[in-house]
């Protein structure tokens, strides 16, 4: 390819990509504070167009400091005292930042729950508590010897962080993991190799940075639509 069929090229590349993240376009950031309010789904996330802004609901929920999951009670339109049907809500947005609901059977919770997006951008991060079942070794101790006379398997519920990933473009989430963070970030092929060529247990100790040098890296845009 020549000099002037490069230039033209460029030129192209420059007005679509204008085009496609223009006047119509938001980078997202980590900071981005999106509209408070109820979101019926994804695309209504990446659009930061909530279904029914905050301003016009009266909500009750409880915040969890510590683990940033939000447990909703009721929600009612301020107009008309009306309830809004709370099953159908995929996310709510309280100061600017997004929580999404977490699935009944993941938290074992009779009310919804929704856990804060703790990092925004093209791969978004949150996490939440649940118990998980657990079978440990236990073992009956003689006095007089110190031996063991009686084993077992007990199965106890123990408290564990569940660590998420939701990909801000697609909407798909899965579980914060090397294999599946590796299988999402191949765009940076760099970053691909530097992660892959860490030893293991290095791999799971900068997981959580890999993750920030990517989102940095790569950013995400939010669709905005025209009023």
């Amino acid at each position: 390819m020549d000099r002037k069929s490069i230039f033209i090229s460029a030129i192209f590349c420059g007005l679509f990509w204008t085009s496609l993240f223009g006047q119509d376009s938001v980078v997202l950031t980590k900071n981005f504070h999106f509209a408070d309010g109820v979101y019926y789904n994804m695309a209504q996330l990446q659009s930061n167009q909530p279904a029914f802004d905050l301003d016009s609901l009266e909500v009750q929920y409880f915040t969890n400091p510590q683990t940033s999951l939000t447990q909703v009670d009721a929600i009612v339109f301020k107009k008309n005292y009306q309830p809004l049907l709370l099953d159908s809500i995929w996310a709510i947005c309280l100061d600017g930042v997004p929580s999404i609901r977490v699935p009944q059977n993941e938290i074992n919770r009779e009310l919804p729950n929704f856990a804060a997006l703790k990092l925004r951008g093209k791969i978004c991060f949150f996490t939440y508590p649940d118990y998980r079942k657990k079978t440990i070794r236990v073992a009956a101790y003689n006095p007089l010897t110190g031996r063991p006379f009686r084993q077992g398997n007990v199965v106890r519920d123990e408290e564990v962080i569940v660590e998420k990933m939701l990909h801000f473009q697609t909407g798909e989430v899965a579980d914060f993991t090397v294999n599946n963070l590796l299988a999402w970030i191949q765009d940076d092929p760099l970053l691909v190799e530097t992660l892959t060529e860490l030893p293991r247990e290095e791999q799971e100790e900068k997981l959580f940075k890999s993750l920030l040098i990517y989102v940095d890296r790569n950013p995400a845009y939010l669709m905005m639509k025209e009023e």
